[in-house]
């Protein structure tokens, strides 16, 4: 099999998706590394692509996503979907997507530029404001007044997202697809960083489970992360990741270069983005983890 990975420079030095590349290769398989940032890219320029498949750890703004859709819109297959990775990419689209398929997500505002904030009514606060294209718990801010938007000093251009704050546990729940199980573990807070919280894989209790494959189910994405929060009310999610880092996952790199392979060989080559409207997802039980594990897909 031959595949196409395309390597943003933002993840040049990063375990994923490099090292899966490497191990693809030593499973006898042809992987070729394409660097937009280096290189020039022909878009449509052959009718019979050279790849079984593509392959791409998503970067703000940066040029693979191109890439990545003018392969899959002639037909060849992607890792994950093209159409799914636009949808987690763009965060107020991703808000969008959950909610629609009844996902617990905050009420979230979009705005433009970081001045129209101040026109969010008091009575939607705490906030936590965060750049649509943002990525890795940066620039992630709790405001609890109006007066606070001013000390933020949020650059003056960009496209914000306002997330009504939702009390919780004090820690995010990262759960993990490798595309064949799912994980869970307990990571740090970018909201309370005075918690000494460290990474730890986490057991994945039936609610967990559920409330991953809804996301997988409700954006088409076979390989993914969402972020959760622990509350009274249940797991609420706060960001749908397409091709996450796997904190903690063990053996993070085989999985995913399994499940790629997998995948790859299995998904035909076709015309158009052949989606289907997702079942609604329905609100699980509250839980909590107790014990390490994981639950097969």
């Amino acid at each position: 099999m031959r595949l196409c990975f395309i390597l943003e420079e933002l993840y040049q030095n990063d375990e994923m998706p490099m090292s899966v590349a490497t191990h693809v290769r030593g499973l006898g398989h042809t992987v070729d590394i394409l660097e937009p940032h280096a290189s020039v890219t022909e878009l449509g320029g052959r009718r019979d692509h050279p790849y079984d498949a593509y392959v791409l750890k998503t970067a703000p703004d940066g040029p693979g996503l191109s890439i990545l859709e003018s392969a899959g819109a002639a037909g060849v297959p992607t890792m994950n979907p093209w159409r799914s990775i636009r949808l987690a990419r763009d965060k107020a689209v991703a808000v969008a997507v959950a909610r629609a398929n009844g996902l617990p997500m905050p009420r979230t505002f979009l705005v433009n530029s970081p001045e129209l904030l101040a026109l969010i009514e008091r009575r939607h606060y705490p906030l936590v404001v965060k750049p649509c294209d943002g990525g890795g718990g940066r620039a992630v801010y709790r405001v609890n007044h109006p007066a606070e938007l001013a000390d933020l000093g949020l650059p003056g251009r960009g496209r914000y997202l306002a997330q009504t704050y939702v009390e919780n546990a004090g820690f995010d729940v990262k759960v993990y697809n490798t595309g064949r199980e799912v994980f869970a573990v307990r990571w740090p807070s970018p909201l309370h960083d005075d918690l000494l919280v460290t990474p730890e894989l986490l057991p994945v209790s039936d609610g967990l489970r559920e409330i991953t494959l809804a996301f997988g189910s409700a954006f088409g994405l076979k390989i993914y992360g969402v972020d959760l929060l622990a509350t009274a009310r249940g797991w609420v999610a706060v960001d749908v990741n397409d091709f996450p880092s796997f904190h903690e996952v063990p053996d993070a790199v085989g999985r995913v270069a399994s499940s790629i392979l997998e995948i790859a060989g299995a998904t035909p080559r076709f015309s158009g983005d052949g989606q289907r409207r997702p079942p609604r997802f329905k609100r699980l039980e509250r839980d909590l983890p107790l014990a390490a594990g994981s639950a097969p897909v």
